[in-house]
């Protein structure tokens, strides 16, 4: 059986559900944030640069002005949060178990699998002192936030850069983000620092001998395509 971790399997909830950021805090979730940020000390999030800018025509930095809508920073529960959570879930699913089918409210969800508000304060306000927009955060801990490339640059020391892939323009970051230290037991990764869209592998297929997967998803991370979502949220019966 395919396992996911437990905040991805929540990503089509967060699709539908968005909601303050105290509804994400848990008075139970122990702080994971132990020391100061120092923006001088700092940790890579490896795999979030696309394989495409490793081929592609690189015709330089953008503008610092190039504004960046919906950018997602996905934040990690503590180990303790994380395994309820996962199991949680396969009770759910579970018809022997007593919490089969048995829905919680997102304020319920937040007091029992949410993370410290001390750090989430943390990471948005780290945020907000370089200049970003912070939207809100979705249930599965990714907090929705938009800002300029300038802003991006100065952040998480990347630069964006115009890329031509198969005389198409796009634009993306030319190296892994980097984020202070102090965040990383925190931080996952970030999201949305391309205009680089999925593609079907139906129109690979008619380029090519046949589909060819080509994911760009990372260390960690697993690709869900829509018979998965139908299988994790049981929508079938429904179909």
């Amino acid at each position: 059986m395919l396992k996911l971790p437990a905040w991805f399997a929540l990503a089509g909830l967060a699709l539908y559900c968005t909601s303050g950021a105290d509804g994400q805090v848990s008075p139970h979730a122990p702080a994971m944030l132990t020391q100061g940020i120092n923006e001088k000390v700092l940790v890579a999030l490896p795999g979030n640069v696309r394989p495409e800018a490793s081929s592609a025509k690189d015709q330089g930095p953008v503008a610092d002005s190039l504004e960046l809508e919906h950018m997602f920073l996905q934040l990690k529960r503590p180990p303790a949060q994380e395994a309820a959570l996962s199991s949680f879930l396969e009770d759910l699913h579970d018809p022997l178990s007593p919490n089969f089918h048995h829905w919680i409210t997102a304020q319920e969800f937040g007091e029992r699998f949410g993370i410290a508000k001390s750090d989430l304060d943390a990471v948005t306000s780290w945020l907000h002192s370089h200049g970003f927009t912070v939207h809100g955060v979705y249930p599965n801990l990714a907090i929705d936030f938009s800002g300029t490339a300038g802003q991006v640059r100065s952040a998480f020391h990347t630069q964006l850069h115009e890329l031509v892939v198969n005389g198409e323009r796009h634009f993306g970051n030319a190296a892994d983000p980097q984020i202070p230290e102090a965040l990383a037991p925190l931080v996952a990764g970030i999201s949305s620092l391309h205009d680089f869209m999925p593609r079907s592998l139906a129109h690979r297929a008619r380029r090519t001998s046949g589909p060819v997967p080509e994911f760009s998803a990372g260390a960690g991370y697993l690709e869900v395509v829509p018979e998965d979502l139908a299988t994790i949220y049981n929508l079938k019966a429904a179909f």
